[in-house]
């Protein structure tokens, strides 16, 4: 009786771990399937485009995957200007020792205003009665002819101008191609002439007079 005690105690203990406390999964094992290879590639760059009503970036949120397979998520915050035509990148740094933003040195008010100019990008004369003079953003409209009515129209947005004055001429068409001025029409209707000006995207629009005609700022 006591030898198959014995026996047993043996069998058992050469089956036994030598030590308990040794993990059975070495720490680059933890999180991974060993049935399932990961095929992803190495993060580099990752280029993102926004809508054209996209006005303000907010912030960004990043979703990652832990070691052991838990989701979790990342807010960096940005409140910035932003102008939806630009794309932006995500990308990993090479060199850590490249800064994000250079210090942009600064200059007197007055040094500001003498560097400021303003370009016409673009100019369409409409039967020498009204000029319109494109500028990023801005467009100003000289002309003596009265202003009905003006108002926007989406799919695809138009900023609609009427102007009192009783013409005749058929449907007229001009390329500008200035952002975010794509295109101008002019149309006759009865009493009235239409301008219709075309943008490439989601916009609002603030309209004032001047004194030579009205000045339309986009934003």
């Amino acid at each position: 009786m006591l030898k198959s005690l014995f026996f047993l105690f043996l069998s058992v203990a050469l089956f036994a771990r030598e030590n308990p406390f040794v993990p059975l999964k070495s720490s680059k094992d933890i999180g991974e399937a060993t049935s399932i290879k990961d095929t992803r590639k190495e993060f580099v760059a990752q280029s993102i485009t926004l809508p054209s009503s996209a006005r303000i970036l907010k912030s960004m949120e990043l979703h990652y995957q832990n070691l052991d397979g838990s989701i979790e998520s990342k807010v960096v915050l940005i409140d910035k200007n932003i102008d939806w035509h630009d794309e932006f990148v995500l990308q990993k740094l090479q060199d850590k020792s490249v800064t994000m933003q250079e210090p942009i040195p600064s200059i007197s008010d007055e040094e500001e205003q003498s560097e400021v100019k303003i370009e016409i990008k673009k100019s369409v004369d409409f039967q020498n009665r009204l000029t319109i003079d494109f500028i990023e953003n801005n467009l100003w409209i000289k002309t003596k002819d009265k202003k009905l009515r003006d108002f926007l129209v989406t799919d695809p947005y138009k900023i609609v101008i009427d102007f009192k004055k009783d013409l005749s001429f058929t449907t007229k068409n001009f390329l500008v191609d200035v952002k975010p001025f794509t295109k101008v029409i002019f149309g006759n209707h009865n009493g009235y002439y239409r301008l219709v000006i075309e943008l490439d995207g989601q916009y609002l629009y603030n309209l004032e007079e001047t004194e030579e005609g009205y000045q339309i700022r986009v934003k």
